[in-house]
């Protein structure tokens, strides 16, 4: 987390972890003579000089106000498209109001949960069913923690005034460790089959064996019926 007048920070423009300098900003005036006449400082306007890549960051009532800077996490890469317009959206505005990217990052797990072949509208029972199919249930005891789901749950798209931007920073990771656990998870592991050399000979000789089980079932005579009579 930024926090003001400290000496090293990730610099948001770099996002190395640095040394700053702090530096007052000066009043007065300036001709084609140079500097006419000072005033004095600006108060409660601040900015910090990043050492590395000598990008400032411009502080008031110490507060940043450039860049635009949030505490939330980037998107994980294997996040459905719809999924990850709103979580953006999200994280645009988190800082300013974490109430209204809760309620963003609610929807964001609905549409996530869709994705994921849950059809149930109810998104209690559609978390259930995922962990009823391998989920961990430690996710589940997460979204009871931040009102996604059970009796004291909020609904997608509804502002909570009970929330912050711890609550919303939660949002953010759980979505990403949800996507990370049924997405990303099944990707690797489908890549990790079809590059192993032993995975490819296995699957080529099963199904040699099934042609040739088909080719001796079509050869085989089927004996004709023995009438029996008393």
């Amino acid at each position: 987390m930024l926090n003001f007048k400290t000496k090293t920070f990730n610099c948001p423009h770099c996002e190395t972890h640095t040394k700053h300098k702090w530096c007052y900003l000066a009043k007065g005036g300036i001709s084609e003579n140079g500097f006419n006449y000072y005033l004095g400082f600006v108060p409660d306007l601040i900015f910090g000089l990043c050492s590395h890549c000598n990008n400032f960051t411009l502080w008031l009532n110490e507060k940043i106000v450039y860049p635009h800077f949030s505490l939330a996490p980037q998107p994980t890469e294997d996040m459905p498209l719809g999924v990850k317009e709103t979580f953006l959206e999200a994280r645009e505005i988190v800082m300013n109001s974490p109430r209204a990217a809760s309620a963003l990052l609610r929807l964001s797990l609905q549409k996530l949960i869709k994705h994921l072949g849950e059809k149930s509208r109810n998104l209690e029972t559609a978390v259930s069913n995922l962990v009823d199919n391998g989920l961990s249930k430690k996710f589940y005891d997460a979204l009871l923690v931040v009102r996604v789901i059970g009796k004291n749950a909020v609904k997608p798209g509804v502002i909570n005034s009970k929330d912050d931007v711890k609550t919303a920073i939660a949002l953010f990771n759980l979505l990403n460790m949800l996507v990370e656990s049924t997405i990303t998870q099944q990707r690797k592991v489908n890549q990790l089959y079809t590059s192993l050399p032993k995975l490819k000979s296995v699957k080529r000789r099963k199904k040699m064996q099934r042609k040739k089980t088909k080719a001796v079932q079509k050869r085989e005579i089927i004996p004709k019926p023995t009438l029996l009579y008393r």
